[in-house]
């Protein structure tokens, strides 16, 4: 199955739901689970509350749906298969259960990850940087724990985006870099996980842009903040995880009809989507609605490219199975700038 959130108008403003892509793909009919499932239970069994039991099982929120758990997942595949059945017929209150795509606005699958971890596991990745601080300038070489402990910075929950949302181009970088990567969605709460329990508690996976900008690392010294958190896109979708293999998916970047990469998510990396999860479980306790991102796959990235994103221009993201999203880059906000070189209460070494 393919969930996404999404919004609709109403009478009284635009409200969030949960639904399913009907046709197969992001460009087709959506199903409104938590409609849809009640309809199924006042019609077809004995159910004495159909709107309770629906709210319980596909609540419109993502993260109340994963905790629902197998039961959620159950429902939602009872949900589509009666809107797909009776696409015109009405929910208890009257709701649609069938919405065009174009009758409704695609919100990331997750809108607000409860955590976001974000690995670099691909080996390519950075390997044909042509603007590499982190290295002094030099090759870029990988450190030998690379190989058995993978590396991740902890993200912004709030700088969150979907597909149809537009890339800011922050005023703080000239070097915008928007990196293809699988995100991983957590289902099921899960602490001190081996690789084998983990890949049960894997919800899900979507496609993740983790947009970065390539300078400030002499800024940033203790990890990425401002170059990384004014933007992370998930979309359209969240495939479930028992209908996809995602050591294994064809993935490509396009650039204004430009194609500027061609790959696999079984490019050489050094971990599986169950392993990333059972070390971020190791000492932590996952919950449902964590986001994990494996990195750059392959070359899907400007550093490596060596071709940069501008404004004006729009990058589409293609991951086999889950599907594409198309974003466009506008200028980003710069009202005032109060912090760049701000006068803090000490002194560094060295000055008058």
């Amino acid at each position: 199955m393919k969930i996404v959130s999404f919004e609709v108008s109403t009478p009284v403003g635009r409200i969030r739901r949960l639904g399913a892509l009907a046709d197969g793909d992001e460009n087709g009919r959506i199903a409104d689970l938590t409609a849809a499932f009640a309809a199924h239970l006042a019609q077809d069994t004995d159910e004495p509350t159909p709107r309770e039991l629906a709210q319980l099982r596909t609540p419109p929120d993502m993260i109340g749906w994963l905790r629902a758990g197998h039961a959620g997942l159950a429902a939602a595949k009872s949900a589509l298969k009666f809107a797909l059945a009776h696409p015109d017929a009405r929910g208890p209150d009257g709701e649609s259960l069938m919405y065009r795509r174009s009758d409704v606005r695609l919100l990331a699958p997750l809108p607000r990850p409860a955590s976001f971890r974000d690995f670099s596991i691909y080996e390519e990745h950075m390997t044909r940087a042509q603007f590499t601080p982190m290295a002094g300038g030099k090759k870029y070489e990988r450190d030998p724990i690379w190989f058995t402990n993978p590396p991740y910075y902890k993200g912004s929950c709030t700088g969150i985006a979907g597909p149809e949302d537009p890339v800011p181009y922050p005023y703080y970088t000239k070097l915008l870099d928007l990196e293809l990567e699988l995100g991983i969605i957590i289902g099921k709460q899960g602490r001190n996980l081996s690789a084998e329990e983990a890949a049960g508690h894997i919800a899900g996976y979507t496609i993740l842009i983790d947009s970065s900008c390539r300078e400030g690392f002499k800024r940033e010294p203790f990890g990425p903040n401002k170059r990384k958190d004014f933007h992370t896109a998930l979309g359209p979708c969240m495939i479930t995880a028992d209908a996809v293999d995602p050591m294994n998916l064809k993935c490509s970047v396009e650039v204004d009809g430009e194609t500027w990469f061609e790959g696999s998510t079984s490019a050489p990396h050094s971990f599986t989507p169950a392993q990333l999860v059972a070390y971020s479980s190791d000492n932590e306790t996952l919950y449902p609605g964590d986001l994990l991102g494996t990195g750059t796959i392959g070359f899907a990235c400007s550093q490596d490219l060596h071709k940069w994103i501008k404004i004006g221009q729009t990058a589409r993201f293609w991951i086999e199975h889950i599907g594409a999203m198309s974003l466009k880059v506008v200028e980003g906000e710069h009202v005032v700038d109060h912090v760049s070189g701000m006068k803090g209460l000490l002194q560094p070494p060295g000055a008058d």
